[in-house]
């Protein structure tokens, strides 16, 4: 009966040892993992930071507008991005942008602010929870309004384009 009891420690320090090297992070992970990554942000103060941009036009610029916000279903998140393409020609390959996407109402209806950028590898910035904004980024920051109901997109803005 002692025999037991003395391997049980050996093979835990053995099972430690080999688990040890998989539970080790790198230096430095990053963000993007694909290109066109997109985030539903649900957090009503950040959603309202996305809306407030610095460089184009947006819902949130127009005093009454935007009446309150909800958050698009996977579902209406997957129709949206399988229009993008609807994008082109003003907005060159939209898939290869990040997005992040807010929900709003505006004129009683549902619709989904698409604000769309290029994070760099290594970012800090977790899209999920922080707003994205560039000012004056020109092409590489861009929105458009997108409704569910006809699968179509609108004010469709480039940073610094007027």
């Amino acid at each position: 009966m002692n025999a037991p009891r003395l391997l049980l420690p050996a093979l835990l320090a053995v099972a430690t040892a080999a688990c040890s090297g998989l539970s080790t992070k790198p230096d430095s992970v990053p963000t993007r993992i694909k290109a066109g990554q997109s985030w539903v942000i649900t957090r009503q103060a950040v959603a309202e930071q996305v809306l407030d941009t610095c460089s184009r036009d947006s819902p949130a610029h127009h005093p009454g507008r935007v009446a309150g916000y909800w958050a698009p279903s996977r579902q209406q998140v997957e129709q949206l991005e399988a229009r993008q393409q609807r994008l082109a020609p003003r907005i060159a390959e939209p898939e290869s942008y990040d997005r992040q996407y807010v929900g709003i109402v505006a004129g009683g209806r549902q619709l989904v602010y698409l604000n769309a950028f290029r994070l760099p590898d290594h970012a800090d910035i977790d899209p999920a929870r922080e707003a994205l904004r560039g000012c004056d980024g020109a092409a590489g920051f861009w929105g458009a309004l997108y409704d569910p109901e006809t699968g179509e997109f609108s004010e469709i803005e480039v940073d610094g384009v007027r």
